[in-house]
């Protein structure tokens, strides 16, 4: 074996909706050593994981004693929140109740007075029989629990004084609002303490499983977990802060799109399985959601990347729609890995002239109702089956077509379906299943529109070239004027833009300020496609395919920390994340004092998170307000204080023993 025992390795892994990647890249030059693809398991995540981490360490140009680091990056945080699954939380909110219609996603909630104002004052001291009650209601048959106090973020003490009174009585897992964000809002920041308390135990499962696994394979580099706004946390810190892992394959993308392009003005589109993102890069900065990440039906003030996702993908499903091909946005499983798996499939296609099936993963079945577990079980048995002969074969069970959507729903089955990638197998594009089978699904579809197999194949590459440019205008408006265009003229319009049609009597060109670089399997075929509709440069650059993987090995460890100063009764009053508020005489003392206290806590989070060679960066922005007209005199409202530090990830070199 050639080992190259002086090199500076990193493994990146990235489990995407469709496959998992794995690399091993020269930290040094940022080069792509090895790289493989597995396919998801949505039933363990690991098993993917392992095979293409099994897959970059067979090789005679890897030794494992060089890398040094791993990152990872995962949808399994976001699929989590998506499907409803998690630990079950208790909540304990001081000093406020919920307006209706809140919804935060624990099992038991219970509120009591205390809490404190705007200005960090006490509103009513805690009442410690209320406290008692509140958590012996909480600890019944919860895996967490979350403790919220209204302006906590400028005065946590009621929520420490409740957390230490449960740690005095139990070793339960406990999650306080103040300690995942800086920012207002009791609702954003409740929901963002649940949804982390709700992931603890999944999260941590995964990240054992994959610990230990790497030691197996004699891997024993320090493993850095990939967050949503693109920076590392270390393991420690991803088993207590998981809610920062959403959106952290979209983070991995643009990271990725970043390092193999080597641009810092781009826009990075990913073409994945499930769908693609679309992302900008600004001096290599990326762009971060202003009011926290929206996952499902919650919106959190968790930090992450500004992605524009869309479900349009390699396992998009294929339909004809209004005499237009459509894509998506559901995902199915192609026909030609369902006919590779299951051969039998094609002959059933065949004869009934039909293509969407049922096919069961290989998953526990003890979460689902009885209901749900008997369909699970005949699809399971008998898959790929259609829909009308689970309905027939179950008869009694009344809502068994209700009980099929909702398994699809959380990932127990899939349906089979006509997708891109089988337009790939078809043209003699990309051949990796069952090309027949493939064949035979295309020909269906194109029957229904009628049309040849061959005029479908190129109208789908019109098709999708269109469709992808349509989302970077999307994006570009939404960037521009803070909407989505919506209404049937601007829509129009983008249509125009992106659709070549010449029947219309408008003409519209337009350009974009900086080149298009595409990432994902699918990416050498359809972004340049793109160029053609939109004015831009298409870059694809060396490695394309693992772009995620890339980007979740080659980033840097980030922190953020806010401190507030509000002034009252003539002094200055500072209020700091983990700090009891302090106050001063002269604004200048309090600045010197905010500008000290934040960055010396976005040091000590980075170096916590695994970060080395720490650089800060602090800015202070005042805040004032005009007292009238007669008076002509600006008041001050408040000051911010915020720091940024960023350092690399720590690299353990071992000895020639490993």
């Amino acid at each position: 074996m050639n080992e190259l025992h002086d090199s500076n390795l990193g493994l990146g892994i990235d489990t995407g909706g469709t496959y998992t990647d794995a690399v091993i890249v020269d930290m040094e030059t940022k080069e792509v050593i090895a790289k493989k693809k597995a396919l998801t398991t949505y039933q363990d995540l690991s098993i993917g994981l392992l095979e293409a981490v099994d897959g970059v360490l067979a090789g005679e140009k890897v030794s494992v004693k060089d890398i040094h680091l791993v990152g990872i990056s995962t949808t399994l945080a976001t699929n989590s929140i998506l499907q409803g699954r998690g630990g079950s939380v208790g909540l304990i909110g001081i000093g406020w109740k919920p307006d209706e219609g809140w919804e935060f996603g624990a099992k038991i909630s219970v509120f009591i007075p205390g809490g404190h104002d705007s200005r960090g004052r006490e509103m009513r001291a805690l009442d410690m029989k209320e406290v008692e009650g509140a958590i012996k209601h909480s600890l019944q048959e919860t895996d967490a629990i979350v403790v919220s106090s209204f302006f906590s973020i400028l005065n946590p003490s009621h929520e420490e004084k409740v957390r230490d009174a449960i740690r005095a009585i139990s070793a339960i897992p406990i999650v306080t609002g103040h300690e995942l964000t800086p920012e207002l809002g009791i609702l954003e920041r409740t929901t963002t303490a649940v949804l982390n308390a709700k992931l603890l135990p999944t999260i941590d499962d995964f990240l054992t499983g994959v610990e230990k696994s790497l030691k197996l394979r004699k891997v024993k580099a320090p493993i850095m977990v990939l967050k949503g706004d693109g920076s590392f946390m270390n393991l420690e810190k991803a088993r207590s802060r998981p809610v920062e892992t959403i959106l952290s394959g979209p983070a991995a993308s643009l990271m990725g799109g970043k390092q193999l392009s080597k641009l810092e003005r781009c826009i990075v589109l990913d073409i994945g399985g499930t769908s693609t993102d679309i992302a900008y890069l600004d001096n290599g900065f990326s762009r971060l959601q202003k009011e926290g990440a929206v996952v499902g039906q919650w919106r959190t003030r968790v930090k992450a990347v500004d992605i524009w996702t869309t479900g349009l993908g390699g396992d998009s499903r294929l339909d004809f729609i209004g005499g237009l091909i459509a894509i998506g946005p559901d995902r199915v499983l192609p026909i030609e890995t369902a006919c590779m798996q299951y051969p039998a499939l094609l002959k059933k296609m065949k004869d009934l002239h039909k293509t969407e099936f049922l096919i069961a993963f290989d998953r526990d079945a003890s979460n689902l109702s009885a209901g749900e577990g008997t369909v699970f079980d005949l699809i399971r048995a008998k898959g790929p089956i259609t829909l009308t002969e689970v309905m027939q074969a179950l008869p009694d069970v009344f809502l068994s077509a209700e009980y099929a959507k909702r398994l699809i729903a959380r990932n127990y089955v899939i349906v089979t379906g006509p997708t891109p990638t089988d337009v790939l197998h078809v043209a003699g594009i990309y051949i990796n299943g069952s090309l027949e089978g493939a064949k035979e699904a295309i020909g269906i579809l194109a029957g229904r529109s009628h049309q040849t197999i061959d005029e479908f194949v190129t109208n789908f590459m019109e098709r999708i070239g269109s469709r992808l440019a349509e989302e970077l205008m999307k994006k570009a408006i939404l960037d521009g004027s803070g909407e989505i265009p919506r209404d049937k003229a601007s829509l129009h319009l983008v249509r125009l833009a992106t659709s070549g049609s010449d029947k219309s009597n408008i003409s519209v060109r337009i350009g974009f300020d900086r080149p298009i670089v595409g990432i994902g399997a699918p990416a050498r075929i359809y972004v340049p496609l793109v160029k053609r509709f939109l004015g831009a440069d298409v870059v694809i650059p060396k490695d394309f395919d693992v772009g995620n993987a890339v980007g979740a090995v080659c980033s840097q460890v980030s922190e953020n920390v806010e401190v507030q100063i509000l002034p009252r009764d003539s002094r200055f009053h500072l209020y700091a994340p983990d700090r009891e508020p302090s106050d001063f005489e002269t604004l200048e003392q309090a600045i010197s004092a905010a500008r000290e206290v934040a960055e010396l806590l976005a040091r000590e989070r980075v170096t916590e998170a695994g970060g080395v060679d720490v650089k800060t960066l602090v800015d202070v922005e005042i805040k004032r307000v005009n007292a009238g007209v007669s008076c002509q005199m600006d008041i001050l409202n408040w000051v911010s204080v915020r720091a940024r530090a960023i350092g690399k990830p720590y690299l353990e070199k071992m000895n020639a023993k490993g």
